[in-house]
């Protein structure tokens, strides 16, 4: 997720909300450029991308579109959290092992930095928002890492035994 000095004060990156994600665009992203690639009027994809205006509304079609052109997944990481879901990107399988130990030990890194920063949330015995949204980012790193591991080591997997050698 792109932010600007603008957008990290303002909550449309960070919503639950798809549209406001889409709407948000506008303050990163150049629309004139995005809607000359998409083939579309500027002023009309402005309007789409608006909160503000009900006679246009941006499409499922347009949502992707803008979502490839940008490499900006905000808009379906929005939609993934309204209905209370995380998107993680799995990687592509084939590491050496000197780059799967890294992950390894990477892993376990960052689940100490994860305690620390519990810990050091807990200490006062209030969690602020701050502290929270802390302790989030370290926990989906975490979880991202996991399946990282978890996709590394399904594409080692291998039969064994007497019936393939056949």
């Amino acid at each position: 997720m792109k932010f600007s000095k603008r957008n990290t004060r303002m909550p449309s990156l960070r919503t639950r909300c798809p549209m406001a994600a889409a709407a948000s665009f506008t303050d990163d992203h150049n629309v004139s450029d995005i809607a000359r690639k998409m083939g579309k009027n500027p002023k009309t994809l402005i309007t789409k991308l608006s909160n503000d205006v009900d006679t246009h509304q941006l499409t499922l079609a347009e949502a992707v579109a803008i979502t490839e052109i940008t490499e900006d997944e905000r808009i379906l990481k929005a939609w993934a959290n309204g209905n209370s879901k995380v998107l993680f990107t799995l990687p592509t399988p084939g590491m050496t092992d000197d780059e799967f130990s890294d992950l390894l030990l990477t892993n376990q890194q960052r689940g100490g930095e994860m305690a620390s920063c519990i810990l050091n949330a807990r200490k006062d015995g209030v969690i602020t928002e701050a502290e929270y949204a802390c302790i989030h980012q370290h926990i989906l790193k975490s979880i991202e890492g996991l399946l990282q591991l978890d996709q590394e080591l399904k594409s080692q997997v291998r039969e064994w035994g007497e019936d393939t050698y056949e």
